[in-house]
Parts: C-alpha cells; sequence; structure tokens
C-alpha cells in the first residue's frame, strides 16, 4: 500500500513525527510542499524541502531558465524561490506559476532594445518629442529644475515596468508573497541605510522593479524614505534569502561574470566593470555560506548586454544542470508526485482579471489626472484590456514629461479598479538637450555648432509647452516658439520668433570662392493639427527679414537686405523606429510656400550675381526616406528628395545640395539654384552593438547618391556619386566618417557629427 503526504521534514525524524504526518496528511489539504511517496509506514523517505536562489546578472540570468527546464524535466520540485535582480525576475514569473517554456516565450518576446532605450523608445514619443530627437539625436536630457542635472539612469524604464505589471497583475490582492504558487522573495538595495531590502511581500511589480533598478541604468525605486537599487551590489546571490524561507536544501545558481585570473585591468571601463564584480562577489560571499552547492553555468564569452542571445544562454543553463546531474537527482521525485506538485501550482496559480469599475490617478498634476482619466474611462465596466492599457500608458510616456506611468489593480471596498502611477521626473522642467554637430570644412577646416534646446510643458495648461533653441558656432541661432492645444482632438496654435545666422562657402565649379554669411530674423503663427504620433499638419504665416553678404572672397552672390513675406503648409509623416539608423519605417516631409514679397539684392559686385527673388514666388520641397531589414543585422535604405521653385529663379531662397548623402564628393552646399532632384539607395550592416537599447550601434555601409541642381531641364547636369563609409550611434549624437567618388573622378573624405539623412 502506499500513502501520499505533503509535510515538513521535521515531521520525520521521530515515530511519533511519521504518525502525526500520517494524520495530517489524512486530515489536511494538500499543501504547495514537501511532497514524498510513503511506501509503508515502517519506511518514510525523506524529501527536503528545497529552495532556490537565482543570482543576478543581466542577460547572462537568462540560463536560470535553462537550469528550470532541467529541474522539471528531470521532477525536481522548486518549494521556495529567492532572486537578485535579473535572478529576481525569473524568479518572480516562476513564483506566479509560470513554466519554464512560458518564461522562455515570454524572454524571447521582448524587444530589449526598446525596453532599455534611454528615455522613450522612438516608436513611442509624441510627434513633438521625434522632431526633437531628429534635431538633437544626442538621447542625453538634463534637467534645469534644480540647477544643471543629470537623470537618475539612462533608462526611464518604463517598458520594464508594463512588463512587470503584465506578470504580477493577477495577483493585485496578494500582499503575502508566500501565498503565491512557490514562495518568493526578492532583494534590492537601500542607497540611503546602505543596507539589504529582502522583500516578502507588498506589490509583487515594484518589488522586481527594485531589484531590477541597475544604478546608472535605471532609476532607482523610492518607497517609504527608501531609496532602492538593484541588490546585486549588497546581495547577488541570495542564498542565505532561501534558506531563511524554511528550505532544507539550497541551490544557488551564479551567472555573474567568470573569474579570469589573466585580468590585467586595461580600459577605463574594462577596470570599472572588474571593480564592480569584485564588489558583488564580495557581497554574494557570505550569502553563498548558505548554500548547499553552487551552480556556475559556463557563460563565458557571452556578456550581461547579450539580450538578442536568449537560447544561447538558456543552453548552457540547462547544461550547467546536467553537469550537475548526479548530485541533482537526489532530490527528483517519482512521476506521481511531481504531477501532484504540479497540479498544486497550478490550482494556486490566478489569471483571471476583472472588469475594473473605476479608474483613479496619482502622482500626476489635476488637470493632467482628468485628462488620462478621460483618455481611460473606455476601459471602465470593460473586460480587462492589458495591450491596450500599455498603449495608453507608453503614449503619455511618450511626452517625455514623466519617466514613467504604470498601472495597477486596487480594492477599494467591494469594488476593483485601475490606479495609473505618474512617476514625475524629479530633475525637471525645465528640460534640455543638447547636440554637438562637427563637420570637416574646406575653408575653415572644421565647421562647429553647439546646440541646445529648452523645453518647458504645460505652461498654461495641460499639453502647452514653451521651446526655446540656442546654437553657438559656425551657424547661431536663438528661436522659441509657444505651442498651445486647442481642446483634445489634436488640434494646436503655435507662434514662433527666432533670429539665425549661418554662414557657408560659395562655390564655382569646384573651386571655393567665397565665404558668406546671411541672417534672418522672424516671426509668425502656424495652426494645424496631430494625428496620433505619427502627422502633423500646419499652415502659418511669416514674415521675414533677410540680410545676407559677403565675408571672404569674391561677390559671387549678391548683398540682399529685406523684407520677406509668405504663406506656408507643412505636412510630415513620421513612421521610422529611430532617428538615425532605423531599423524599419517611413519618413516624409513636404512644404510649400507662397511668397508675396522677398527680399531686395542691395548690390550686384559681380557679373555672376543674380537678380532677387520675385515677388509672389511659390517655392516647394518633398524630402521622403525608407529604410527596411533584409536581415537581422542589415537594412537597405532608398531616399528621395526635390524642390521646385516652379518655373521662377530663385536664389535668396534657393535650394542646395553637397555634402554627406546629399552627393558626397562635392562640397556641402556646393550647387545652389532654383529646383533640384535627388535619389540616395544603399545598405547599412551593423557590425557592433556597445549595449542593447543604450549605447548603439556601429554601422558600415554602401551607397549610390544621383542629383542635380538647376534653373531648366535643358541642360541639366545629373551627377552620380559612390560612397561608403561609418556610422556610430553614441549617447552625443551620430558620428560619421566616409568617402565618395563621383564619375567624373572627383572625391572627398569627410567626417563629422550630427544628424545624417534628414536635418
Amino acid at each position: 500500500m502506499t500513502w501520499r503526504c505533503r509535510f515538513h521534514p521535521f515531521l520525520t525524524r521521530s515515530a511519533a513525527g511519521v504518525v502525526l504526518a500520517m494524520a495530517l496528511a489524512a486530515a489536511s489539504p494538500v499543501s504547495a510542499w514537501a511532497q514524498t511517496d510513503i511506501a509503508s509506514p515502517e519506511t518514510v523517505p525523506l524529501r527536503p524541502r528545497l529552495g532556490l536562489a537565482l543570482g543576478g546578472g543581466a542577460a547572462r540570468g537568462f540560463a536560470h531558465i535553462g537550469i528550470l527546464k532541467w529541474f522539471e524535466e528531470h521532477r525536481i520540485p522548486v518549494d521556495a524561490i529567492a532572486g537578485t535582480s535579473m535572478g529576481g525576475l525569473i524568479g518572480g514569473a516562476f513564483a506566479t506559476g509560470m513554466t519554464p517554456a512560458e518564461i522562455e516565450q515570454l524572454v524571447v518576446a521582448i524587444p530589449w532594445d526598446r525596453m532599455l532605450a534611454p528615455g522613450a523608445p522612438f516608436p513611442d514619443k509624441s510627434f513633438r518629442r521625434k522632431q526633437d530627437a531628429r534635431a538633437f539625436p544626442s538621447g542625453l536630457e538634463f534637467g534645469l529644475r534644480h540647477g544643471f542635472s543629470l537623470p537618475a539612469g539612462l533608462s526611464t524604464g518604463q517598458q520594464v515596468d508594463l512588463l512587470l505589471g503584465r506578470i504580477a497583475m493577477p495577483y493585485y490582492a496578494t500582499t503575502d508573497f508566500d501565498q503565491l504558487p512557490t514562495p518568493f522573495r526578492c532583494v534590492a538595495a537601500d542607497l540611503k541605510k546602505s543596507d539589504v531590502v529582502v522583500f516578502a511581500g507588498g506589490w509583487l511589480a515594484q518589488a522586481l522593479r527594485a531589484t531590477m533598478a541597475i544604478p546608472g541604468v535605471f532609476a532607482p525605486v523610492i518607497d517609504g524614505g527608501r531609496v532602492m537599487v538593484d541588490g546585486g551590489i549588497l546581495n547577488n546571490v541570495p542564498a542565505d534569502v532561501a534558506a531563511s524561507m524554511g528550505a532544507d536544501v539550497v541551490i544557488a545558481v551564479d551567472v555573474s561574470s567568470d573569474l579570469d585570473d589573466n585580468k590585467r585591468g586595461g580600459s577605463l571601463l574594462t577596470v570599472l566593470g572588474e571593480s564592480l564584480d569584485v564588489m558583488m562577489r564580495a557581497g554574494s560571499r557570505r550569502a553563498l555560506e548558505k548554500a548547499t552547492f553552487v551552480i556556475t553555468p559556463a557563460l563565458k564569452g557571452l556578456f550581461a548586454v547579450d539580450f538578442d542571445r536568449v537560447g544561447q544562454f538558456i543552453q548552457l543553463g540547462y547544461e550547467a544542470a546536467e553537469a550537475q546531474r548526479r548530485t541533482l537527482e537526489q532530490y527528483s521525485v517519482s512521476e506521481t508526485a511531481y504531477q501532484s506538485y504540479r497540479a498544486a501550482r497550478a490550482n494556486r496559480r490566478l489569471t483571471r482579471l476583472p472588469a475594473p469599475a473605476f479608474v483613479d490617478v496619482e502622482g500626476v498634476p489635476s488637470d493632467e489626472a482628468e485628462a488620462i482619466r478621460g483618455r481611460l474611462n473606455r476601459f471602465v465596466l470593460a473586460p480587462f484590456d492589458t495591450a491596450g492599457l500599455d498603449r495608453q500608458m507608453i503614449a503619455i510616456v511618450g511626452t517625455e514629461r514623466y519617466l514613467s506611468m504604470t498601472y495597477r489593480l486596487v480594492v477599494s471596498g467591494e469594488r476593483v479598479g485601475i490606479l495609473v502611477t505618474g512617476r514625475p521626473k524629479t530633475y525637471g522642467p525645465p528640460f534640455l538637450i543638447a547636440a554637438l554637430e562637427l563637420q570637416n570644412n574646406p575653408s575653415t577646416g572644421i565647421a562647429a555648432t553647439a546646440r541646445g534646446r529648452v523645453w518647458l510643458p504645460d505652461v498654461t495648461g495641460h499639453g502647452s509647452e514653451v521651446r526655446l533653441d540656442v546654437a553657438v558656432g559656425t551657424q547661431m541661432r536663438l528661436a522659441g516658439e509657444w505651442y498651445e492645444p486647442i481642446g483634445h482632438g489634436g488640434l494646436f496654435v503655435a507662434s514662433h520668433a527666432g533670429a539665425d545666422r549661418r554662414q557657408f562657402n560659395v562655390f564655382a565649379g569646384k573651386q571655393y570662392r567665397a565665404e558668406y554669411r546671411q541672417q534672418a530674423y522672424q516671426a509668425g503663427v502656424d495652426a494645424g493639427f496631430v494625428l496620433g504620433n505619427l502627422i502633423e499638419w500646419r499652415a502659418g504665416y511669416t514674415v521675414e527679414h533677410v540680410d545676407g553678404h559677403t565675408l571672404i572672397g569674391d561677390p559671387v552672390l549678391p548683398s540682399i537686405d529685406g523684407v520677406q513675406r509668405y504663406l506656408g503648409v507643412q505636412a510630415a509623416y513620421d513612421g521610422q523606429t529611430g532617428p538615425t539608423v532605423p531599423e524599419r519605417g517611413v519618413y516624409a516631409r513636404a512644404r510649400l510656400r507662397r511668397f508675396v514679397q522677398t527680399a531686395a539684392v542691395l548690390s550686384a559686385e559681380s557679373l555672376q550675381a543674380p537678380r532677387a527673388d520675385p515677388d509672389h514666388l511659390w517655392s516647394g520641397e518633398v524630402d521622403t526616406s525608407i529604410v527596411f531589414p533584409v536581415s537581422r543585422p542589415g537594412r537597405i535604405f532608398v531616399r528621395a528628395s526635390g524642390g521646385s521653385s516652379f518655373g521662377s529663379t530663385a536664389r535668396v531662397n534657393a535650394f542646395t545640395l553637397g555634402g554627406p548623402f546629399a552627393l558626397g564628393a562635392l562640397n556641402i552646399d556646393e550647387l545652389r539654384g532654383s529646383n533640384y532632384g535627388l535619389a540616395v539607395g544603399g545598405y547599412l550592416h551593423q557590425i557592433y552593438r556597445f549595449a542593447q537599447g543604450a549605447a548603439g550601434s556601429v554601422y558600415l555601409g554602401s551607397w549610390v547618391e544621383t542629383g542635380a541642381v538647376f534653373e531648366r531641364w535643358a541642360g541639366t547636369s545629373v551627377k552620380a556619386n559612390l560612397s561608403g563609409g561609418m556610422i556610430v550611434e553614441t549617447l552625443l549624437g551620430p558620428i560619421s566618417a566616409g568617402a565618395s567618388v563621383g564619375r567624373d573622378g572627383r572625391y572627398r573624405l569627410y567626417a563629422g557629427m550630427g544628424p545624417l539623412l534628414h536635418r
């Protein structure tokens, strides 16, 4: 006869204990731990309570999934689980009842580049923030609220917050982690007290967020006076925590960096990485003393930032468990016993979510809270829509006003509703984004401009905004815009004013002839609408005073001084995945201007000096690009642009070509005229990535450029270039270097920093 019961091992340590255990098994419901097959009352095999401690290591933590898969295949029950950082995420997912296969599906489906991106990922930004990212592709934002200050982390953690919320959502009413399908703990570090924080209860998503708050990458979690970051800095493999949960056997899994006796420092980043590794190991050594034994997957050659190598990590974790088969198999139970264990976990797993009865908002100003409630009213008394709520949170964070926007279910009396929590950026507003533009210049050697944009949201109400642009260097600029939405349908009005001064080279053929300066002072007002975060259309009236003259060299262009007035219409579509080297998508911008007055020529010192632009001049321009992937690291891009003065001769408002991605064998803005056309097509291949989603990638590529600038179609000289080069995405902006050669044998080497395709 076979008896089956679940009990704590101390009950088997005496004959009285055996009798008591059998009585409890007969009288009590099956508990979630310590299952044993009993062949007879005389012989009682002992099944110790097993605890699993999963260490941190960023992407290396995916190896934990492989170990859990091996445990499942070999019928080894896990009675308690504790984790730090990525070990906390994997352990927390397992604790909610997810199977190793489900956890693998979860992490494989995660777009880690967007998950770890600095700020909101580009596709999720509002249209205005996309404009900012194209004009200032540095990826860095500073706060000016308390003086010049940096954010607490490179990534806002918004995507991570939503992921953790999805995992934890069914357990909205569970505040004791012992009540999860598998009892769970996770570890964070309190920066204020320099102490370990062990989460045994509370809101599960917040606990997981705290244990994953890698210093410098994600902002800390602030709660109850505690400032919490990744627990790995104090206890990276929490074997002691697993032991404190009543485990008789503690199996620890250490996926931190491999020890290498040959390490000798090297670069600054190498020294910093090795120093952090030493600190983490020192903090974990005491905790590991509580481990029965430690599994250390062989992950040499794989790094903490290799989030796209999930399968490889999982396989190596599985192999690490297989390598300790003899040790681990002593904890294996019978098929019947293991199925009973799995059934107990499944019975305690929660998956259903109720239809919310209300929406509450906290952490945001009252007018913003009212607007958010209005956006979310459609989710009230409707089936719970996780995907829809995620999209709404991402859209709000895409305004870059908040670090993150999360939601959870809460119980109020007898009702269950949605609580939305905003985490404002404590270092702003105002916010500052900056960029440095560098370009080799045949006349001055280097053209350098430092640019910045200060923006202040919600000046006169929700959605309003003031933007101030400043540029110093080869180009000078001081300009501002006051943006005011009308209602909630996307309509807006925007008044703008500014002063620009730019210097550019003038060429006759390929010969440098002069350096020219043009200054403009303008003011205007636009009205338009925004459709989602993809489309903006605006129309308006602008008055501009233009002053231009030769600084150095021959007066190839005329001196001008006068007022211009024009009506303008502009439409833009931005569906690409990034501002520098997108993976895919379409970008298009079209502008049409009707000049009712143009600036006058004051002098024409040269026979080559043209007449002034005619009044009632029409000027239109279209610029578009399409990018699509052809392999994981490769993408093809096509750019087409053109402009026309529709039969009139334009010089003050002429179009130009020349420079990288615009006939690169020519000097910048070498060709000038009333009409132009340009086509560019090529291939870019990612050869290196610094860190997933954070510091960008290195690309090598080649492309063909063909185009012309002309007054009349007859006699148009079309030029063609073959170009190639390297693009490096950095936190300071894209750096590019390349070479172009034309059919006529002209060539140019160039290097620079700043926007590429669309300036």
